[in-house]
């Protein structure tokens, strides 16, 4: 039963990221396992059952992922160069469709929006401590400052209506990814003449 249960969870998930949310069906997702509606029901309530445990299963995947970055990196700045560079392993975990239909979820986003503050922040919080210390990123802008910077753009950008005429969101975030990137990293002074 358990096998099932973990089968509907990765139907329901790969079809959301597929398809997106709203134009995926129960009816679907039954049939990619194959399982019967009914049965799909008893496991999971509802559509937005199904999509609580999913966004559940996507934080999973984005700190393990994040997770593995932080370990690998020998340093804060070589962190955020990985986290820079290989902005596209991030990118595979949730789809464009996903992410525009996720935001008609007020539920989900709040819980999306409470674990960010809860474990995001304040470990990119540490982090950017951390590299100001070893002189790798910029002292005059606070870590506090910077992380509520990036919840902003983080809450603003949530909104659908924000992207048009700007490009997809891929484009729209790996921009952001260079504004943060190049604004907070420690440039060497040039020698004064």
């Amino acid at each position: 039963m358990k096998a099932k249960k973990e089968a509907v969870l990765e139907a329901g998930k790969r079809l959301f990221l597929e398809q997106g949310i709203m134009q995926t069906s129960m009816e679907q997702i039954a049939e990619s396992v194959p399982v019967s509606k009914m049965t799909l029901y008893n496991y999971y309530r509802s559509k937005e059952g199904l999509l609580d445990h999913v966004v559940d299963r996507l934080i999973e995947e984005m700190m393990t992922l994040y997770r593995g970055v932080m370990e690998q990196a020998k340093d804060p700045l070589e962190a955020l160069t990985s986290l820079y560079k290989d902005q596209e392993k991030f990118r595979k975990i949730a789809s464009q469709k996903f992410v525009t239909d996720l935001a008609k979820f007020p539920d989900q986003m709040k819980k999306l929006k409470q674990f960010n503050d809860k474990h995001v922040v304040p470990e990119f919080e540490r982090l950017i401590f951390k590299g100001q210390q070893l002189g790798q990123f910029r002292k005059d802008i606070s870590p506090q400052v910077l992380a509520a910077f990036l919840a902003f753009i983080k809450e603003f950008s949530a909104r659908t209506e924000w992207y048009a005429g700007l490009g997809s969101l891929n484009a729209v975030s790996e921009q952001l990814m260079t504004i943060l990137y190049y604004g907070i990293i420690q440039r060497e002074e040039p020698p004064e003449e």
